[in-house]
């Protein structure tokens, strides 16, 4: 990987310089039936067309667009104000929905949010799961004039991300030590508006066969291990793992766990290898696959999601398409197991959403 990626760029020069590829306008008044990566300033990238585009109109308010943008989902972007941290929920992709407001989220002072979930694209039905780093996940309904706080006792879902499931009617945390042996229902016995619960990490010892290239474990603790549940319309399930490694500017391996690179700024990441596996239904994992059928699966720094390629021209069927902060986007293709970056110029500080297919009504 050359060591453009490593570089440390200015927003408006590593937006530029990232930017590269065809520009086309895009207009909000028209149907946005196909999924978009939000790169930041309302430029999208359209990997069906593979190229960038950039919203007409700002159509979002001031205090949303200078909030910070907490995550994503099922098309809604949802962002916290700095000053009073009330939430807005706002469909950037579809003027004709209305924007969600939320009452002030109580988080501790340094407290970060790891992504957001919303059971419903419809803003009249939907529950809104926030998950922090720490031990708290806070759910909210529209209309509700406080949010619910939720207490998970378990260090291991301390950095999990939460999603959730249309099939099960339920929030899940789905990034835990494969050792924890401990209770997965975090859901309290009254005044919860929707369940939530832990969904177990895929034991190591289930995917190290599928790695030839691995002669032991300790080859692992190069990587971050990133672990997504995702669900697709027709009610397949997957287990997917995205495998991030980092360098030195000089090209040298910086395992995660070592801590001489604690501190590094110099480090640029690339996402080695994704695996896929088929989730069984009773008891929670399945076997491995690398071939997912027409099938695209849309991984970023917020909720993942599943579309069909044969519903959207241009897709590539039977990939996984990825954007990860720091590392840039591309695809990997389930079959061959290679990995196609989609640039290769420094990406844009700050996190990177996918933003799902939506129609204006």
């Amino acid at each position: 990987m050359s060591q453009v990626m490593c570089r440390i760029s200015k927003l408006s020069s590593a937006l530029n310089h990232f930017l590269c590829f065809r520009r086309s306008e895009f207009s909000t008044a028209t149907a946005a039936a196909t999924p978009y990566l939000l790169l930041g300033n309302f430029n999208l990238y359209d990997p069906r067309k593979q190229e960038q585009v950039k919203i007409e109109n700002k159509i979002l308010p001031k205090d949303v667009y200078k909030s910070h943008k907490m995550g994503s989902s099922r098309g809604w972007l949802a962002s916290m104000n700095k000053k009073d941290s009330t939430v807005r929920l706002a469909n950037i992709l579809n003027p004709s929905k209305n924007f969600i407001s939320l009452p002030p989220i109580t988080r501790d002072k340094y407290e970060h949010a790891v992504n957001v979930s919303v059971s419903s694209p419809n803003e009249e039905d939907c529950v809104v799961a926030v998950k922090f780093y720490g031990s708290r996940v806070s759910l909210c309904r529209s209309g509700d004039s406080e949010w619910t706080r939720i207490d998970v006792p378990c260090p291991s879902f301390f950095s999990s991300t939460v999603m959730y499931s249309e099939r099960d009617m339920r929030f899940y945390l789905n990034n835990c030590n494969p050792d924890y042996t401990g209770p997965t229902d975090f859901t309290p016995k009254t005044g919860l508006i929707t369940p939530v619960s832990g969904y177990m990490r895929f034991p190591f010892s289930d995917f190290l066969e599928e790695m030839p290239e691995s002669d032991n474990e300790m080859r692992l603790s190069r990587f971050k291990i990133q672990q997504q549940l995702v669900e697709s319309s027709s009610g397949q399930s997957f287990i997917v793992l995205w495998f991030v490694e980092r360098f030195t500017d000089k090209g040298e391996v910086a395992p995660w766990g070592d801590t001489r690179y604690k501190n590094s700024k110099d480090l640029c990441k690339k996402t080695n290898k994704i695996m896929v596996f088929r989730q069984d239904e009773e008891q929670g994992v399945g076997p491995y696959t690398d071939d997912i059928g027409d099938l695209c699966i849309f991984l970023g720094d917020n909720e993942s999601f599943c579309l069909s390629a044969k519903e959207f021209p241009g897709l590539k069927p039977n990939s996984v398409y990825f954007a990860g902060h720091g590392s840039g986007f591309g695809i990997c293709d389930l079959a061959s197991r290679t990995i196609h970056y989609l640039s290769d110029a420094t990406p844009p500080p700050g996190r990177m959403f996918w933003l799902p297919p939506t129609v204006s009504q």
